[in-house]
């Protein structure tokens, strides 16, 4: 065993102590009670000492009592360890109250809960979204002052992967919970309401406009197919092209009707399995119908667990073979997979295509996006495809993950975790 400085030191004075005591005692001929009272009288100084240093732990202050031997290397050691803790108060004291000046400027409500989702402290955003009132309602559980269903539900089931949306005193509001120390949480609320009219409003104007003009669009597509047929050599080639503009409309606002739809609807059947093998099988031969030989095009495909929709999901893969069908140069492979982890199920459709550059795959799936424009109206792309295949994969709790490399080709893969 090592003993420090300071009590080797102590052990010296306590040896040379009862020495002197035991000299003493034989000069008078007691030296045994000597040496008792020089242990006893040790004993006491070391019980004042400690008395002492109970009083001042119990006030503490710079002003630490004087002492002697290994009781004043306690005493600063202590003494010490007391500043440094101090200065360690005060910068936290100073952290928080940076924290609470910071989330009371925020526009959002925030609130924080205890373990038992006991308020402890709030924003005065908060009084506004939420009613709470200062002084009254710190120690309240939040379950007893917001009362809607979907949250307490939500606080209750413990888990805050994704944003809660919910309906509050006439407003919509999105919620934010993030666990942190020793079972507390910090709420965000923030009002949604207009943006969500802006949505509806953006959504509702497509829709119509769409629909308004599906009828004229057509009636136009009718009459230039009459000229088609009609026209002599000079006019053809305008004509033929008014024609493909008029398709190529047609099938905008067919897709953006299909958005809307998918949009504003409701999706039901998320226990209803579907039959991949059959699907996949359907979307093959159309893809080869399409291709007229173009490509090799093949499929290897298993059985995989999938829930939702069967019309849905077979749009969803049909817009991305018939994507690499338009993009892959002649004679390129396309292939069209199945496979499973632990985690879920994946349909895959590969080909060996130009890629797309690392900058553009981000924004693949945002409506009319395109990685080259005069290339994809070409090939009579319409830049809604891949937006209508994210709002299906979405509605199905599912991922559109994108791997590609420029001049090696791109993998689509459509993932649908186990729930």
């Amino acid at each position: 065993m090592t003993f420090s400085s300071s009590l080797q030191h102590e052990l010296s004075l306590l040896t040379l102590w009862l020495i002197f005591m035991l000299v003493i005692g034989s000069f008078f001929g007691i030296a045994m009670t000597a040496v008792f009272v020089g242990l006893l009288g040790y004993v006491v100084w070391h019980l004042y000492n400690l008395n002492r240093l109970v009083n001042w732990l119990n006030k503490p202050s710079n002003n630490t009592p004087e002492a002697t031997g290994i009781w004043d290397d306690a005493f600063f050691q202590l003494h010490n360890q007391y500043k440094r803790q101090r200065g360690s108060r005060k910068r936290l004291t100073k952290i928080l109250k940076q924290f609470q000046k910071s989330t009371k400027a925020l526009p959002y409500a925030t609130i924080v809960l205890n373990s038992n989702n006991e308020i402890e402290w709030f924003n005065p955003a908060s009084k506004i979204l939420f009613g709470l009132r200062s002084g009254l309602d710190v120690g309240q559980r939040i379950d007893n002052l917001i009362r809607q269903p979907e949250f307490i539900k939500y606080l209750n089931g413990n888990n805050f992967k994704k944003p809660l949306e919910f309906d509050n005193q006439n407003q919509k509001l999105l919620l934010n919970v993030t666990s942190y120390g020793q079972g507390q949480y910090l709420l965000s609320a923030r009002d949604i309401t207009q943006r969500i009219k802006l949505d509806e409003m953006r959504r509702d104007f497509i829709s119509n406009a769409s629909h308004e003009l599906r009828t004229p669009i057509t009636v136009m597509s009718g009459y230039i197919e009459t000229l088609q047929n009609n026209c002599d050599e000079i006019n053809k080639y305008p004509v033929d092209k008014i024609y493909q503009q008029t398709i190529r409309m047609e099938k905008i606002i067919a897709e953006l009707i299909e958005l809307a739809k998918l949009e504003t609807s409701s999706f039901i059947g998320t226990n209803v399995q579907i039959d991949t093998i059959a699907l996949l099988n359907e979307v093959y031969n159309e893809a080869v119908s399409l291709d007229q030989g173009s490509h090799d095009i093949t499929i290897e495909i298993e059985p995989i667990k999938i829930n939702g929709s069967y019309e849905e999901i077979r749009t969803a893969i049909s817009n991305l073979l018939t994507n690499a069908v338009r993009y892959t140069p002649d004679n390129g492979f396309i292939k069209l997979t199945t496979s499973t982890d632990s985690t879920g199920s994946y349909i895959h459709v590969e080909d060996n295509g130009d890629g797309i550059g690392y900058e553009h795959i981000s924004r693949l799936t945002e409506r009319f996006y395109r990685v080259d424009e005069g290339r994809s109206r070409e090939k009579g792309g319409t830049g809604l495809g891949l937006a209508i295949v994210k709002q299906i994969l979405d509605r199905h709790g599912a991922v559109l993950q994108i791997e590609s490399e420029i001049n090696k080709g791109t993998v689509f893969s459509c993932y649908f975790p186990f729930t």
